[in-house]
């Protein structure tokens, strides 16, 4: 790892229940000294309450300071095997190359150490040329004179013997002009030795553990074949044939896509590790297009895609392990970590001990969501020649100049990112991040954990994480869940829990905006990993190549909620409307009143507009507002309380409402921009109040908690918490 901050670190898990373990992992170039804190109100923006924070009581020692790797690349690591260590054998595979190797070399297939200076290697040089490596020297031993073109498929092969290496490359499918293919021998002394050396795809050795060479592209059914082919046969023989050689392993990516080995389909069962997440679930180069579902033709789908900065396991030491008091309170924390003048707060979240709850009250906090977002630097890549010209503090910085992404960012070769995993820094993820637009993901939330404290409402935190891995359980003894101000990432089981919770009689305050938005998945045998393939519509920083919707962790179609029956206004009446960035946002004006009065509580108190200098957009409504739509599932008996409209074109309405291009989608003229504020019952006591806008959290604090915001959040709150029905019974 280059150098960077004096801090970096993570933690695991994320979530954790009171009395139960912490680890906390650190890199840092000096000592440093360890404080434990409950987070209270992150941001010191002057029209709000403050930074406020509570210090816990409990002493740590100094830490040594220790620099720990960043193990960017994904590739795939085989076992070593006696059958492959023979004097003659031929590697092939098929290659689409998504960037140019810019000046390094990149591996396809290999057996090499290249710190011991032994073993071989199929791959590209720096100049894009297919080369092998074999023994002794940093040189190739052959190369061809003819870049591989990047976005197209070649096939690529290696014959090795002891006194000969021969290379051939050849486009799939030919091309009759413009062709790059091309062969390539060298003869003499090759050494070919790599005992104990594992195979590796899409990577080598530099030390025996950390790879290099990393390729950026996807790479389809690397094999290894016994016996040297020579120049015609390679050249002229389908691959599919094998070559007319015996396979000593042949890795089939499009079988079990979702898990995290790859199997082998030769003989002796060479089961490859995946590591770091390279992209499953993606075209190979005999695709048809007639299924884009790659569970329905998994023979088309033999292909992973690699890059040179995957990460989702950083694999750093524990420099800390903390077992919780069983009496902590649930709430928001952070390990606040000091060297010298800098300091670093790495938040997690506690949750009651495990069967237990402390309050009547959750607040669901997205971590999902918090994840999706970490590291985030898809606004840095267009700004300025450098790319960080919107970081905000040194870490920030770091993570876009290593390209730690997030699911809004491109990798190094233009492709979006599918995986964000919470094992490796999260460097947004902080209590005082700001966005430029005003406090993002926590410490917009962190605006609601602050108004139930000063009110004196006790409250439990449940996160997305066990919300999915528990189901409606993790609900159970919570008579009202609050959501924070962006809940925008939800998995099958979240939506199925939300559903199963307000049938029960649950009642749910919706107090965000885009909320339940993109499908997404967790990975069932890497549960710190969630997966998101964009679609071909929404508001999005990046879309899916042809044939990868679906999700490789869980198969299922990814993109929106919406195209898959299960809009938001299904779930909590309203949906995502219009985005408005930096634009200034907008008060509510209350609805005519309905006869039956329904919902009528929310507005007790409140006369006129609801309106307050949110620290996001200065308003109620605004940066990211929803509104109702009977056509995308509403429930029918739906009060809309209050509507928030006359937005300025700065609001834009959502992508996926718009058929046609046109001028006439901003604010002023589409009358589609707005936000609704609703309500609605459900069976058996449950109900839904939701306000439809991301601003509405930051403006609970403002004018000292005395705003109309506040008192509608208070006036649901306390009616919520009544256990008396919310539907009234008609007189007789």
């Amino acid at each position: 790892m280059t150098a960077g901050p004096t801090l970096l670190g993570y933690v695991d898990p994320l979530s954790v229940a009171a009395g139960d373990e912490i680890r906390l992992m650190v890199s840092a170039t000096s000592d440093y000294q360890v404080e434990l804190v409950r987070l209270v109100h992150g941001t010191d923006d002057p029209r709000g309450p403050g930074a406020r924070e509570e210090r816990v009581d409990m002493a740590f020692e100094t830490q040594a300071g220790r620099v720990q790797p960043l193990p960017s690349g994904s590739y795939l690591r085989a076992p070593a095997h006696a059958s492959l260590d023979v004097d003659a054998f031929t590697v092939a595979a098929w290659i689409m190359p998504t960037m140019p190797a810019g000046g390094r070399p990149r591996a396809v297939i290999a057996r090499r150490d290249a710190s011991e200076h032994r073993g071989w290697a199929l791959g590209l040089t720096g100049d894009d040329r297919l080369a092998a490596w074999a023994g002794a020297g940093d040189e190739p031993v052959a190369a061809t004179g003819e870049a591989i073109p990047t976005h197209r498929w070649t096939f690529v092969a290696a014959s090795f013997g002891s006194h000969e290496v021969t290379l051939v490359q050849v486009p799939v499918p030919e091309w009759p002009v413009g062709s790059w293919r091309a062969s390539a021998s060298a003869t003499g002394e090759i050494d070919v030795t790599a005992t104990d050396i594992q195979p590796q795809v899409g990577a080598w050795w530099t030390d025996g553990t950390t790879a290099a060479a990393c390729f950026n592209g996807r790479i389809d059914r690397p094999t290894i074949f016994a016996g040297a082919a020579d120049e015609e046969a390679l050249a002229a023989a389908d691959p599919e044939q094998r070559l007319g050689l015996p396979v000593l392993a042949r890795w089939r990516p499009g079988q079990d896509a979702g898990g995290v080995t790859v199997p082998d389909a030769g003989p002796h069962g060479l089961t490859a590790e995946a590591v770091n997440t390279p992209v499953r679930g993606v075209p190979g180069a005999n695709w048809t297009g007639r299924e884009i579902d790659f569970r329905l033709a998994p023979d088309e789908y033999d292909a992973i895609h690699v890059h040179d900065d995957d990460l989702t396991d950083a694999g750093w030491e524990p420099q800390l392990t903390l077992r919780l008091p069983d009496e902590l309170r649930s709430g928001a924390y952070a390990f606040r970590l000091r060297a010298g003048r800098e300091h670093l707060s790495i938040p997690f979240f506690v949750r009651p001990p495990w069967g237990t709850t402390t309050s009547r009250l959750a607040v669901l906090i997205s971590t999902f969501t918090y994840l999706a977002y970490a590291n985030s630097h898809w606004n840095l890549e267009r700004s300025g020649p450098d790319g960080l010209d919107y970081a905000t503090t040194e870490q920030h910085r770091w993570s876009a100049a290593h390209k730690v992404c997030s699911l809004y960012d491109f990798h190094r070769d233009g492709s979006g990112c599918y995986y964000a995993s919470r094992l490796r820094p999260l460097t947004t993820l902080t209590p005082d991040y700001r966005s430029s637009f005003g406090p993002w993901i926590l410490s917009a939330d962190l605006c609601l954990l602050d108004w139930l404290e000063h009110e004196g409402i006790g409250y439990d935190v449940v996160c997305d994480d066990e919300l999915h891995a528990e189901g409606v359980a993790a609900l159970a003894g919570y008579d009202v869940v609050l959501t924070g101000a962006h809940p925008e990432y939800f998995t099958a089981p979240m939506l199925d829990a939300h559903e199963a919770y307000l049938a029960g009689g649950g009642r749910v305050m919706y107090l965000g905006g885009n909320g339940y938005y993109w499908v997404t998945g967790v990975s069932p045998l890497q549960p710190h990993i969630i997966e998101i393939r964009r679609g071909h519509t929404g508001t999005r920083g990046w879309e899916v190549p042809p044939g990868e919707t679906h999700l490789s962790t869980t198969g299922e179609a990814g993109g929106l909620w919406r195209h898959r029956g299960r809009a938001p206004q299904r779930h909590v009446g309203v949906g995502f409307a219009a985005q408005g960035g930096r634009g200034t946002g907008r008060p509510y004006r209350l609805a005519p009143p309905a006869d039956d009065k329904r919902g009528a509580f929310a507005l007790s108190g409140v006369d006129g507009l609801i309106e307050a200098d949110g620290l996001v957009s200065h308003a109620a409504a605004g940066m990211e507002i929803d509104r109702v739509d009977a056509a995308l599932g509403t429930p029918p008996h739906t009060v809309v309380l209050a509507t928030a409209d006359g937005f300025s074109d700065s609001f834009q309405l959502a992508v996926e409402e718009i058929l046609q291009s046109n001028s006439r989608q901003g604010g002023t003229v589409e009358p589609r921009v707005h936000a609704d504020m609703a309500f609605f019952e459900y069976p058996n006591g449950g109900a839904v109040f939701s306000t439809g806008s991301m601003a509405w959290c930051t403006a609970l604090g403002v004018d000292g908690y005395a705003n109309p915001v506040a008192k509608v959040t208070g006036n649901v709150l306390h009616r919520f918490l009544d256990p008396a029905p919310l539907i009234q019974e008609p007189s007789t």
